[in-house]
């Protein structure tokens, strides 16, 4: 009997876990939605409850404020690419790169409504600019000394080359995503290592 008593509680507690993984990712939804209508300092708790079709006293459960919620967001995404990155030598893959954005198409494909969402929020946000800059940080480190005295000039293009692969990824979600990401992903490699070779190389 008590084995069966510490089963049931498992499901129990299973089912718990799951409950709060859908309630959060209500809210978050919920949120990044918003975001895309409306700055953040403009959305209320109240709005947000409504949005994610829970109560304000639900909300509280699991956040202090609106805040918290894009807090969290940010967090997890830059912890999941910068872990799915974190392997890669760069340099080894300056022939054929495609494997560092297949990286982030697959991590894009994963919760293709989310971060349709996502993307279309940015002009409210840094969400994106901080999905991005593990990748800006392991080019660094790969290239640092290749770049040598054209430090600087690297740096812009890393920053072009950021602004540019979130543009082209705007695009595709906000035209219907017509391109396979991953043919989309080994065009943006290819955009990117042709600079960094260019300049790397002279």
């Amino acid at each position: 009997m008590k084995g069966k008593g510490e089963e049931e509680k498992k499901k129990d507690h299973s089912g718990a876990d799951r409950r709060v993984a859908r309630t959060r990712r209500s809210i978050r939804m919920a949120l990044i939605k918003l975001l895309a209508a409306k700055p953040l300092g403009q959305i209320t708790v109240t709005e947000l409850a409504n949005a994610a079709d829970i109560n304000r006293k639900t909300f509280y459960n699991y956040y202090g404020d609106v805040s918290m919620v894009v807090d969290e967001i940010e967090n997890e995404i830059v912890e999941e690419f910068a872990s799915a990155i974190h392997n890669i030598n760069f340099r080894e893959l300056n022939s054929d790169p495609s494997e560092i954005y297949l990286v982030l198409a697959r991590l894009i494909e994963k919760d293709l409504e989310f971060y349709a969402s996502v993307f279309a929020a940015e002009a409210q946000t840094s969400l994106l600019q901080k999905i991005v800059a593990p990748l800006k940080e392991q080019l660094w480190i790969s290239f640092a000394d290749a770049v040598g005295s054209e430090a600087e000039g690297f740096e812009y293009l890393l920053e072009y080359t950021i602004s540019g692969m979130i543009a082209v990824y705007q695009r595709w979600f906000n035209t219907g995503r017509k391109q396979n990401i991953e043919e989309l992903s080994r065009s943006l490699s290819v955009l990117t290592f042709s600079g960094i070779r260019g300049l790397t190389n002279r």
